[in-house]
């Protein structure tokens, strides 16, 4: 759009350049008069004054009429679909900051690379509701295009940040390649919500540790991740196999279960978690006091405040 407007409107200068000489040399007319007319003319107003005498005049005349009157029309149908895309573009930007103002619970994620189009895509293939953010507005557009919902956000501020609607937000992904950026974006989005789930991506292990004190528990190294998994796939391929199919919920469903004081599991022994859940539940582990215990004994007791995840079974009917 933006070469189509300088191409219009260096033709419709071009244009009144030669108009203008046209009527100075020609017509013998001062700058001023010049420009009137060929205003007039190239306008499709015309004005009684023009009076070709000359081969020469009638020729310049009338090639000032006919490019001229189309350089206008071109012009100005170029500058009025700018205008109309902007109102539009604007438009369509109001009704997804209400729709996003509606949200409750949904998950933001900033930076709209492959990594950060890769988690987006996997959080609505779960039913969530996730807007993408992003500073460069290219990536903003091939997420939209992606079928993604997306903002362009004017910096990693506070104010910025608002348009998510991150006060109402259940989880952040903070997956930019830059460390510092996300950083940026961490300590703007916890002033809105100090109570977000975060998960973020860090390039090396420095920038992991410092994220880390600043309270971010949980963070991928995507090269280590990496590097990890195709070591466990040639030493374990089996195991490895399973755990992925466990993560991709294949034949199994993976529940993440609060416990409050009025859970019917609360005080209750490991044992007791399919008489309470059923017997397609198993409980491979359980989250306490910022720990994970894993393969816990029968005899164990489940507390108020535990996060238990349990692995329940789906027959091939309900995948």
């Amino acid at each position: 759009m933006k070469a189509r407007i300088s191409i219009a409107l260096a033709a419709l200068a071009g244009t009144f350049v030669f108009g203008m000489l046209t009527f100075r040399v020609l017509f013998h007319m001062h700058w001023l008069p010049s420009w009137y007319l060929t205003l007039a003319t190239v306008a499709t107003v015309g004005d009684s004054r023009i009076h070709p005498n000359s081969s020469l005049q009638f020729i310049s005349v009338g090639l000032l009429i006919v490019f001229g009157a189309a350089f206008w029309m071109f012009s100005l149908s170029i500058l009025v679909s700018r205008f109309l895309a902007i109102d539009l573009g604007y438009y369509r930007e109001r009704r997804l900051l209400m729709k996003i103002g509606q949200w409750r619970q949904h998950f933001v994620v900033v930076g709209a690379g492959r990594v950060g189009t890769s988690i987006a895509h996997e959080l609505v293939a779960k039913g969530e509701q996730v807007v993408v953010v992003d500073t460069l507005a290219d990536r903003v557009e091939r997420a939209k295009e992606a079928g993604l919902t997306a903002l362009l956000l004017h910096g990693l501020t506070t104010e910025a940040f608002q348009a998510t609607h991150l006060e109402a937000a259940k989880g952040l992904a903070l997956a930019l390649s830059d460390d510092a950026q996300n950083l940026y974006a961490y300590l703007a989005a916890r002033s809105l919500n100090s109570h977000l789930q975060l998960v973020a991506r860090a390039q090396n292990g420095e920038s992991a540790e410092y994220l880390r004190s600043l309270g971010i528990d949980r963070i991928i190294l995507p090269e280590v991740v990496g590097g990890r998994r195709m070591a466990r796939m040639l030493m374990k391929p089996v195991a490895h196999d399973l755990l992925m199919a466990l993560l991709n919920e294949e034949g199994a469903q993976v529940n993440e279960v609060p416990v409050d004081a009025s859970s019917a599991i609360a005080h209750q022994a490991v044992r007791s978690v399919r008489d309470v859940f059923g017997e397609d539940f198993t409980l491979i582990g359980y989250w306490r006091a910022q720990s994970f215990h894993m393969a816990p004994k029968a005899s164990d007791v489940i507390l108020p405040d535990d996060t238990l995840v349990l692995i329940q079974s789906v027959s091939e009917s309900e995948r």
